[in-house]
């Protein structure tokens, strides 16, 4: 049962408190700064006239640096703290936002979103060690979804502002409101929520070695973690950010903001359904409402090439951003697997292969769009999906019933 960890006749501790309530709204003014890219896409990509395989690579070219920061990042904050890491990661959010701003060319604006993928990658590591780490076990998916909820709901005002921004004056500009946003988040995350993670960091017990005779993990249902790991990512970094913004902008001659409208409607529906999908997996099982977001995901993708209007593109967009109200379910089944011995490293390698679905699904779908049109990036996505539904039904529900 959910709830095992808790003692016979003891109440269950409130699920908010004033330390997730700062972490919230730093995520949230983090993705309010940093989600104006995807619906300036088109518009980007006629201002430098790119082709789709170098728009492409600015997806990947962000999550390239995240993924080479990940590890290291886990390691930084088992020797030097979460001070340092998440200032040096808020100061490089702000820095990269102005270069976007900024760039003249697309060398620097590749430059620019790789500075953004470093930042995002010491926040993510030092996010994921926080909500693993902290509340109680039988909270996990309500706290993570919280989070994503927060996430998500930055998103949904990035795109809105993003968009209008960037449909009026130019998508410049939308970088330069970045700036803004991320400079206040920079003053949340240093006087409200660092001494939050301190105070957490200060409780750790020391890690202990691990013992010759321990129990090694079955290989099958860590294969079917990381993998579902891995295809999130890649349904975001191939879907949301790349196959439906160039999709509406080039095929159906959307603008920017139409297209940043429609993602905000889309993420607005996941945030809806967080708390719920939250609240379903820690009183029924996280691995049984997982394959359900992932069938979401398959369903959206593979519907998007064949929208004709912007009424059956949104509801396809509804669609994947719906299965994405799993995301924070999986490193929670992680942290379950490993029985608490959830740290730097842990989150290091969680990161690493989520960000190379982030990095290969980018370049791989506009590189597929340029070549044999949307409805084939659209099946190689749906391809990977398909996989980890299937390796995840075969090994993570009987590992649960076992």
């Amino acid at each position: 049962m959910a709830d095992s960890w808790r003692k016979p006749g003891e109440s269950e501790p409130a699920l908010w408190d004033p330390g997730l309530a700062w972490f919230l709204l730093l995520s949230f003014l983090i993705n309010v700064g940093t989600g104006v890219f995807p619906p300036l896409l088109p518009q980007i990509m006629e201002s430098l006239e790119l082709s789709f395989a170098a728009v492409g690579l600015l997806g990947s070219a962000f999550a390239l640096t995240r993924f080479g920061v990940n590890l290291p990042a886990g390691h930084l904050v088992e020797r030097l703290g979460f001070s340092h890491v998440l200032r040096a990661s808020m100061g490089l959010f702000v820095l990269g936002s102005a270069f976007c701003a900024w760039a003249p060319s697309y060398g620097i604006l590749l430059l620019a979103r790789g500075m953004l993928g470093i930042a995002s990658g010491l926040g993510n590591v030092t996010a994921v060690l926080y909500l693993m780490r902290s509340g109680p076990p039988g909270q996990r998916g309500r706290r993570a979804n919280l989070y994503e909820l927060s996430v998500v709901a930055g998103m949904a005002v990035s795109a809105e502002l993003g968009g209008l921004v960037g449909g009026g004056w130019g998508w410049r500009w939308s970088f330069g409101l970045a700036v803004l946003i991320l400079s206040a988040a920079w003053v949340v995350a240093d006087r409200r929520v660092l001494p939050t993670l301190v105070a957490m960091e200060l409780s750790w017990t020391p890690r202990e070695a691990p013992a010759k005779t321990r129990r090694r993990l079955p290989s099958g249902p860590i294969l079917a973690i990381y993998l579902a790991m891995f295809t999130q990512a890649f349904a975001w970094g191939g879907g949301i950010a790349t196959l439906f913004p160039l999709y509406g902008g080039r095929v159906l001659d959307l603008s920017p903001p139409v297209i940043g409208r429609t993602m905000a409607f889309a993420f607005a529906v996941e945030v809806c359904l967080l708390f719920p999908v939250g609240w379903a997996a820690d009183a029924w099982g996280k691995t049984k409402i997982l394959p359900p977001g992932f069938l979401a995901m398959l369903l959206g993708t593979l519907l998007a090439p064949v929208t004709g209007s912007v009424l059956e593109y949104g509801a396809a967009f509804v669609l994947l951003t719906s299965g994405m109200s799993v995301w924070m379910l999986v490193p929670a089944i992680l942290t379950e697997r490993l029985k608490g011995d959830f740290r730097g490293r842990s989150a290091g390698l969680y990161r690493l292969v989520t960000d190379l679905g982030f990095i290969l699904a980018p370049a791989v779908v506009g590189w597929l769009i340029g070549d044999s049109g949307f409805a084939t990036a659209a099946g190689a996505i749906g391809v990977v999906v398909t996989l980890s539904i299937l390796v995840s039904l075969r090994f993570l529900s009987r590992a649960e019933r076992a």
